[in-house]
C-alpha cells in the first residue's frame, strides 16, 4: 500500500478519474429511467451524473483539506484514500443492484459501511497527521456516510 502513495501526480489524477468513472457507472446502472430515455436525455443525464460526482468528490476533498489545513504532506494520500473508499462504495452498490435489481437504505448502508469504513481506516493508518486531526476526519467520514444513506 505504501508504494501506491509514492506515485506521481498524473497517476493520482488517474486514480481520481477511476473513482469518478465508477461513481458515474453506479448512478447510471441504478437509475431505471435511463433505458427509456431518448438519446439526448441520456447524454444530459450522463452530464448531470459526471458533474454531480465531481462536485461531491470536490466538496469532500475540500472539507478534508479544511480540517487538515495545518499540514501539507497528505494531499496525494487523501485523494487516493478517497478514491479507494468511494470506488468500493460504487462497485458494491452496482453489483448489488445488478443482482437484486433495486437499491434501498440497506444496500446503501452496507456498501457505505464497507466503503466509508475503508476510507476511515486508510486515513487513520496512512495519513501523517496528528491524532486530533485523524479524529476530525474520521468524524467527517462518519457524517458523510450518514448523508450518503439518503
Amino acid at each position: 500500500m505504501k508504494n501506491l502513495y509514492k506515485i506521481d501526480k498524473l497517476s493520482v489524477f488517474g486514480v481520481f478519474l477511476i473513482s469518478i468513472f465508477m461513481t458515474v457507472i453506479e448512478m447510471i446502472v441504478s437509475d431505471p429511467n435511463v433505458a427509456s430515455m431518448p438519446q439526448m436525455g441520456k447524454w444530459l443525464k450522463l452530464l448531470i451524473y459526471v458533474v454531480g460526482a465531481l462536485i461531491s468528490f470536490g466538496i469532500g476533498y475540500w472539507l478534508y483539506t479544511l480540517l487538515l489545513r495545518n499540514n501539507d504532506n497528505y494531499k496525494n494520500k487523501l485523494i487516493i484514500n478517497m478514491a479507494i473508499g468511494l470506488t468500493i462504495v460504487a462497485l458494491l452498490i452496482t453489483v448489488i443492484y445488478l443482482i437484486a435489481g433495486k437499491t434501498d437504505i440497506w444496500v446503501n448502508g452496507i456498501a457505505g459501511f464497507i466503503g466509508f469504513g475503508t476510507l476511515a481506516g486508510l486515513n487513520w493508518k496512512f495519513l501523517d497527521v496528528p491524532q486530533s486531526d485523524k479524529i476530525k476526519i474520521s468524524v467527517l467520514t462518519g457524517i458523510w456516510f450518514v448523508l450518503s444513506l439518503f
